[in-house]
């Protein structure tokens, strides 16, 4: 119908109660993204059947294209955030990579520097005891002393 009965009629009465329905059953799915916004949706929750949304309630039919244009662009918008927030993800990823592999040869730079400090420091200590040695005096005897085959 091109517009709305009289609604002082049985039939009036009957139309508005069911576009009342339609229209309850629609803003359910509005605020509910779950479900698909269908006719045969629409209709199964208004309790109606579909041919009756299109030949006498052109204008839910209008709201639920809207609706489902809502929920399409609505549903690019989402999957286009996704495919940034995806993207951002990648970039991120790779950078941890990057950043474990770089602190990897960190420590092993670092690990072989301790064992180089270690050597140095062995070797440090043996060329002061050799030093300590060499500094040592040493006793001259005379050669009427007798020879002491001990060591000092």
């Amino acid at each position: 119908m091109a517009s709305e009965p009289d609604l002082s009629t049985p039939q009036g009465r009957r139309w508005g109660k069911t576009d009342a329905r339609l229209r309850e059953a629609l803003g359910a799915f509005a605020n509910d993204p779950s479900t698909a916004p269908t006719v045969a949706a629409l209709a199964r929750a208004a309790g109606v059947g579909r041919n009756i949304i299109y030949t006498h309630h052109a204008g839910v039919l209008d709201a639920l294209r809207k609706l489902q244009a809502q929920r399409a662009k609505d549903t690019e918008r989402i999957a286009g955030e996704t495919d940034r927030t995806r993207t951002a993800l990648r970039d991120a990823e790779g950078c941890n990579v990057a950043l474990a592999t770089h602190n990897a040869s960190l420590l092993k730079r670092a690990l072989e520097a301790e064992q180089r400090a270690e050597r140095l420091e062995l070797r440090n200590a043996q060329l002061v005891q050799e030093l300590d040695r060499i500094r040592r005096p040493i006793p001259i005897r005379t050669s009427a002393e007798p020879h002491d085959p001990s060591p000092d």
